[in-house]
Order: C-alpha cells, then structure tokens, then sequence
C-alpha cells in the first residue's frame, strides 16, 4: 500500500552485502584520504554485523588492493593504558623554571612513519568496556592520541558486531557513535560463492552450500550451540576437510560440528559420502567419460560441477607457468569436453555456473576454432551467462 500523502516511506533494509560493503569501505578511504591532505576533519567508518560474515577480511582485502598495511587492535584484549599510552615524567623547562612534566607513549602498534600507509582498524569495538572505548575517543574524532599523530596516508575505521547479536557488547557513548558513518553488512550467498570459488575452497563445501544456499549462515544468538554456520565457519570446514584423509570419522564429525553445528555437520558428512561416488573430474576431462551411467542427486551435481571448475583451471594454470604448446593443445582439448560434457548431463542452471565459474571467474581463455562444443554452448547458453 503507497505511504500516505506527506508521510515518507520507511526503508526496510539498509544492510550491504560483502560486494557493496567493499565499494563502501573504499569510498571512505578516498574521503579519509582526501580530507587528510586538506587538514580537515576525518570521516571514520562503522562496519556492524553479526560474528563471522567477513567484516574484518573485507578490510584486509581493500588494504591489499590499495597497497595498504593492516592494523588490527582487538579493543576487547586492551585495558584503557595500552591504547593512551602510559604517563612518562619528563623533565622540561618552562616559566617556572625546570619542571617535571608528563607525556604519553602511545602504543608501539600505531604507525609512526610520516608516509605510513594503512587502515587502522578498531575490531571488536562494541565489545570494548566503556573506559576502552573512551580511549578510543581523541583517535576517532581526531585522528591523534596525545601528541601522537595519524599520519595523512592512514585511516581509522572501526568494526563490531550489534547489539542484538548477544555478544557481550556495550552500548557506546552518543559522542562517538555520533563520530561515524555506520553502515551493516549482511552474508549474501552470491558474493560468498565468487570469493569460495576464487580462494579453492574445497569442491564439497562449494557444492553443498550451493545446494543448500539457506546453511550458508544460520546464526540464532539466543542458541547455545557452540557452532554455527557462517561464511567464516565454513572455511574453516574446508581447511578441515583438506588435511588428513585419514582422519578417524568422528574426529572428523566432531571438528566440523564444532564449527558449524551437530545438525548441518551430520547431514554435510553425509552428503560427502556420497559425493565420493561421482565420477573423476579429471576422466570427464580427458574424454574418457562422456556420460553420467546413473542419475545423482541434484546437491551432488552442483559438487561435480565445482570439480570440473577447478580440475580445468588446474589445466590453464600448468599451461600459464609452461608456456608449452602441449599444454595450451591439452587445455583445450579439456576445455571442448567440459563444455560437451556439462550441456549433455547437466540442468542449464547448472551449465550457466560452470560457464560463469569457468569463463567469468577463473578467466580461462577459449580458443572456439579449436573446440568442435563451443558453437553449439554459444548457441544455447551464450545470451543466458551475460544476463546472469
């Protein structure tokens, strides 16, 4: 129903996804940036959101990108001095003569050197008791500590996680909240499963979430279950499920339910076993399997899919660091089965992500004259992959 006349409408959702969060965060940069070259005030960031949804490695990202450094200063391990510094008594002359006064070291983490570059990020700052919060104030606001400056290629921002989270925060002080652009960051399946995908989780993690999108991140902060699924947990399952083979069974169920819950972690084992019945990526890659000899469960395909992915950039990263024309003619020969493949045994939904993986993401080049598949992939699929 329209708002009434004269009334504004209310916003539901003012919440970015990681993607947007990432265009937000280098905006403020530039401001920070910008203002600190013209001695004017900075504009410090406010990243909210609840645990694990990547708040912190967003930073780090958009620092590596701009050629940045990182600092991290977890408030919740400070007590209010190791973060003003401690009171040093020096002696000085003044008016009065020889004098002892007081001056503040400031915490040896903050970077000194007048050309720094880095975001100085201020993690975990609802969580701060407010007597550390307090010290955090002149640093925000002002951009020093004491005499301590913020070098002008340097930015301050601050992270935490909401109040509604449950996770042990304080409510800060209206001063410095007041101090911040707040924005909140949610999980957003489609943005995780590009980064998922360009990091090599492993093909299982990929594939079951891709199957199961909603087991992405299940967060209930009135639970008392000591794990739960978020993007962060789930890449710690993936670097489980990479190391020891032979792990026993139920060490392995308890490590992956001690990251993302009892429940998701049964059900995803299980899905595992099955996974291990598929066919070798690699032998659908070489031609010698050209057809699936039995119907699989549609989560089990999308786990398929995931392999051919990455057994193919496999192929064009040997023939990246060869240079070999042997490579370049088995890279091809791969990329024209995969293609083949995919259309003969897959649902176009299918076909179009591992299209998109494969082309859009893993940038794997294509060389049509060579591949006796690609017209007929082009023909069908070509208009639906630049819509997706």
């Amino acid at each position: 129903m329209a708002p009434k006349k004269g009334t504004v409408a209310k916003v539901d959702n003012l919440t970015l996804k990681p993607s947007e969060t990432i265009i937000a965060i280098n905006h403020n940069v530039e401001v920070n940036l910008r203002n600190a070259a013209k001695g004017k005030d900075r504009r410090s960031m406010f990243i909210w959101g609840p645990p694990g949804i990547g708040k912190s490695s967003l930073v780090k990202q958009v620092a590596k990108a701009r050629g940045m450094d990182v600092i991290d200063i977890r408030l919740t391990q400070m007590e209010p001095t190791d973060l003003r510094g401690i009171p040093i008594p020096v002696k000085s002359v003044t008016h009065n003569g020889e004098e002892t006064l007081v001056r503040w070291a400031p915490p040896a983490l903050l970077p000194r050197d007048p050309n720094a570059k880095a975001i100085i990020v201020l993690d975990e700052l609802p969580n701060a008791p407010p007597s550390v919060q307090a010290g955090a104030y002149q640093l925000v606001l002002d951009g020093k500590l004491g005499e301590y400056v913020v070098p002008k290629g340097c930015v301050v921002m601050a992270a935490g996680n909401r109040e509604t989270d449950k996770g042990g925060t304080f409510k800060m002080p209206t001063p410095l909240m007041n101090r911040f652009d707040h924005i909140e960051m949610r999980h957003d399946f489609d943005d995780f499963q590009e980064y998922a995908l360009n990091e090599g989780f492993h093909k299982d993690v990929v594939g079951y979430l891709t199957a199961f999108k909603h087991e992405l991140f299940e967060f209930d902060p009135l639970s008392a279950s000591r794990g739960f699924p978020t993007p962060r947990s789930w890449d710690m399952v993936s670097d489980n499920i990479e190391g020891d083979p032979n792990l026993p069974e139920q060490v392995m169920l308890a490590n992956i339910a001690g990251c993302i819950g009892e429940g998701i972690a049964i059900k995803f084992l299980e899905y595992r076993k099955n996974a291990a019945q598929l066919p070798n990526p690699r032998d659908i890659l070489e031609g010698k399997i050209k057809d699936l000899k039995k119907e699989y469960d549609v989560s089990l395909m999308y786990s398929l899919t995931t392999a051919l992915c990455y057994e193919l950039r496999e192929s064009h990263n040997t023939w990246v660091r060869t240079k070999d024309k042997k490579d370049k003619d088995v890279l091809n020969s791969r990329a024209d089965n995969f293609f083949g493949f995919i259309m003969k045994n897959f649902q176009p939904e299918m076909v179009i992500m591992g299209a998109r993986t494969a082309l859009a993401l893993f940038r794997i080049p294509i060389e049509p004259h060579s591949m006796k598949n690609w017209q007929d992939f082009a023909d069908k699929y070509q208009d639906l992959i630049l819509k997706a």
